[in-house]
């Protein structure tokens, strides 16, 4: 009986992380532009950032502090944020492309997960931040 109980609770702690990972929020990018975001961080932002939006000289790209700022708002503030902000050194620079690849990478470091539709302007005034 106590196996029993004990293979019970392992199949329900396993159905729980197995719901977890399918209640990922999908983001308003595909997993081309995730591809190509990840490598733009790593070339221009990550020594600012640090690996993975951890933050360093600049602030975190994820977790709450992040999301204190950010979190619960359209992404398309935080894509509006980073064109007005970003590089530091020349902002407003930065292209289209950049700033829809840049905002899938930030997305992907807070949950999200690739989804069907590019990131644009437009798909990212859809799409909300949730903490």
């Amino acid at each position: 009986m106590r196996i029993k109980a004990v293979f019970a609770s392992l199949a329900l702690g396993s159905a729980l992380v197995a719901g977890s990972a399918a209640m990922a929020a999908e983001g308003p990018y595909t997993q081309a532009q995730l591809d190509k975001g990840k490598s733009e961080y790593n070339g221009a932002c990550r020594q600012c950032h640090a690996k993975e939006g951890a933050g360093a000289l600049g602030p975190a790209l994820k977790g709450d502090a992040f999301l204190k700022v950010f979190g619960g708002k359209p992404v398309a503030e935080l894509r509006d944020y980073i064109h007005t902000n970003m590089p530091q050194n020349a902002p407003g620079s930065l292209t289209e492309d950049q700033l829809n690849v840049l905002t899938a990478y930030i997305l992907s470091l807070n949950g999200f997960t690739p989804g069907q539709t590019e990131m644009s302007a437009d798909s990212a005034k859809g799409a909300q931040l949730t903490p």
